[in-house]
């Protein structure tokens, strides 16, 4: 894809002329990154704007026990931790690549002292600040509130877990939970046809696993 049709994807530059187009592109580089490979570390300096182009980024912390507690999964044209550069403070967690992607590093410096003025920008900027903190207070009233059974039916919905890419004993460690829980939990929505698996493929009742999670 060209690098121009990448900005004209990513609802924050979209309405840009292609004059300031080009001037985001003069001051990002792409990043190819293959899967499991770690995009940046929790304590790097946040000098870049991450932007996913493809595939999937992980971002995560590393419990006492030495597990993986993932807290969002970005996709194409989603913005990662703008609130670290925001208020120029190290990234607080880890990001890493779950698949093969492509992720738009643009110097955040620049994009301030270039862009800052444009309102739409900045609106667009607090509003997905404001879409990831309110998607930390769904992950802490998950883990707080929810049973074990309403966590799985909550990150199915949410699309936190894929259960036809990643292992079972993977998406078990992200839950906290054994993976001889989630098997029993997975039998019990399949039972319910929340899930429903043709051949080696799941599909999900997006519905039925909300009932699940009131």
């Amino acid at each position: 894809m060209d690098d121009k049709n990448y900005i004209n994807n990513i609802r924050l530059f979209n309405k840009l002329d292609e004059k300031d187009k080009d001037k985001i592109l003069k001051i990002s580089s792409i990043k190819k990154l293959s899967t499991n490979t770690i995009l940046f570390y929790e304590g790097d300096e946040s000098k870049h704007l991450h932007i996913v182009l493809k595939g999937k980024i992980e971002v995560y912390k590393v419990n006492t026990s030495g597990k993986n507690l993932s807290l969002n999964l970005f996709k194409p044209y989603e913005t990662i931790a703008e609130l670290s550069n925001y208020k120029s403070i190290p990234f607080p967690a880890t990001a890493r690549a779950l698949e093969e992607s492509e992720v738009l590093l643009m110097d955040f410096k620049c994009f301030k002292e270039a862009f800052f003025s444009n309102s739409t920008i900045v609106e667009n900027i607090l509003e997905s600040m404001s879409n990831k903190i309110i998607n930390l207070e769904k992950l802490i009233s998950s883990q707080m509130t929810m049973d074990a059974t309403q966590r799985v039916a909550y990150h199915l919905i949410e699309e936190k877990i894929d259960l036809n890419t990643q292992k079972h004993t993977d998406i078990a460690d992200k839950l906290n939970i054994s993976p001889v829980t989630l098997s029993r939990i997975l039998k019990k929505l399949k039972t319910k046809q929340a899930i429903v698996v043709s051949g080696n493929i799941y599909s999900v009742n997006k519905a039925l696993l909300q009932e699940l999670c009131s």
